[in-house]
């Protein structure tokens, strides 16, 4: 195992920048040639329009969190998260989700990440 590497620090730290909307830090935690797939926005490739999707995501919302309710290393570089995504949108409707997120991280980076409904 490579001993730098570490998805399931930068998986959590990925959820704390979400929840905290830095998503200026969560760019710099995503390789360039990156994948995105939820079943909630669709696939992304690249940075560059990942980041584009979150910034239009986070944009319909006045809070956002996500708690990470169970986190396991399955591989070297996967980590799989079930989480619960609570929030409110722009027209004051709560919303309340659980799904379950795969992210791959290499070289401390986010390669790929899947987000699955419950």
């Amino acid at each position: 195992m490579d001993s730098k590497n570490n998805p399931i620090l930068i998986s959590e730290q990925y959820f704390k920048l979400s929840n905290n909307r830095e998503l200026d830090k969560v760019s710099n935690l995503i390789l360039k040639d990156a994948i995105y797939s939820s079943d909630n926005t669709g696939l992304y490739y690249g940075r560059n329009d990942i980041m584009k999707m979150m910034t239009s995501f986070f944009n319909n919302f006045k809070t956002l969190n996500w708690k990470i309710n169970d986190i396991k290393q399955l591989t070297e570089y996967v980590v799989e998260i079930d989480f619960t995504l609570t929030g409110e949108d722009n027209n004051s409707n709560t919303i309340r989700k659980q799904g379950t997120e795969r992210i791959v991280v290499v070289d401390n980076l986010i390669k790929h990440i899947e987000v699955r409904n419950k």
